[in-house]
């Protein structure tokens, strides 16, 4: 594989997807709403609109294609399905119009599972059971992108990330919040931090080791098949909390803003990544505590250019 196309380039995986590829000398196209920094060829356009990914298929010529394009939240749940699971059967569609039969990684979640998985490490064996409108949307993107593996012969393969963390993640996510409060705290802003539940338990692995997950996949996985991307242990979001207060250059208070807290949130999760490490030579190499310190210096520069 030499020439990728990254749906949702721009975003935070596919940006340090692109910057990952980019070091293999791979050849990188994106497709996105926007353009971005890197060395890479990017085309712009809505993930839902066919006649554009043609185009851009055509252009390309990939030998592979990474799925990243999604939405994790939004106030109106049409959106989500819009997005996830429209733009999915879109970008098949638009594959299955060109000549070439690109290997498609695509990234699914394991929102899938749903709150019945228990403290037992969970297999892809694990019967799904999705409860918010994200976990139902990428469970249907899964369906749909495997229904041109069975029907089409297209090589697909299902990646469902656990809780990813790293430099340049969304503020709307538990540690990123976290750590965007304590960098404005120290900063001068507020030093009482509010949060959602903290006792949560959860499988964390780092956007980089996912976004290698994602390489080796596609090179050595097995089409049709799905795999976890995790690190095979649970840590509270708690624990996640205190280290990054212990890094901190000012005393943090922390406030639980009920509000916060979600209805049919799962009480603990933990993946089993057997799968892919056999089938890809995959296993997760960056600790939480590098995960957590390049997430709090990541968001230290940002808010100290804001505040600038």
């Amino acid at each position: 594989m030499k020439n990728i196309l990254i749906t949702g380039i721009t975003g935070f995986v596919g940006s340090h997807l692109a910057e990952y590829a980019l070091a293999q000398n791979l050849t990188v196209s994106g497709f996105d709403l926007r353009r971005g920094s890197l060395a890479a060829e990017y085309h712009l356009g809505e993930i839902t609109d066919r006649t554009a990914l043609e185009d851009v298929l055509r252009k390309t010529k990939p030998d592979g294609i990474l799925h990243l394009a999604g939405m994790i939240k939004s106030p109106d749940p049409d959106t989500l399905y819009k997005t996830n699971l429209l733009g999915t059967i879109a970008l098949f569609d638009a594959i299955m119009k060109t000549e070439r039969r690109p290997i498609v990684v695509v990234a699914s979640s394991s929102a899938v599972y749903g709150p019945k998985s228990g403290a037992e490490p969970i297999s892809e064996k694990a019967d799904i059971h999705p409860v918010t409108h994200y976990a139902v949307s990428k469970s249907a993107q899964e369906t749909a992108a495997l229904r041109y593996f069975n029907a089409d012969e297209l090589p697909v393969i299902i990646l469902r990330m656990f809780n990813l963390l790293g430099p340049g993640q969304p503020a709307d996510l538990a540690c990123s919040s976290f750590a965007r409060q304590i960098a404005l705290a120290e900063e001068g802003g507020s030093a009482e931090i509010s949060t959602g539940n903290l006792d949560a338990q959860r499988d964390f692995i780092d956007v980089r080791d996912a976004v290698r997950a994602f390489m080796l996949a596609a090179e050595k996985g097995e089409p049709g098949q799905v795999y976890n991307v995790c690190s095979g242990r649970a840590v509270r979001i708690q624990s996640c909390l205190d280290e990054m207060i212990s890094m901190s250059t000012c005393q943090i208070k922390v406030r639980v803003d009920a509000e916060q807290i979600q209805n049919n949130d799962v009480p603990i999760q933990i993946g089993n990544a057997e799968k892919i490490r056999l089938a890809a030579s995959w296993i997760p190499q960056i600790p939480l505590s590098q995960s957590l310190t390049d997430l709090l210096n990541d968001w230290r520069q940002k808010v100290k250019t804001e505040v600038e």
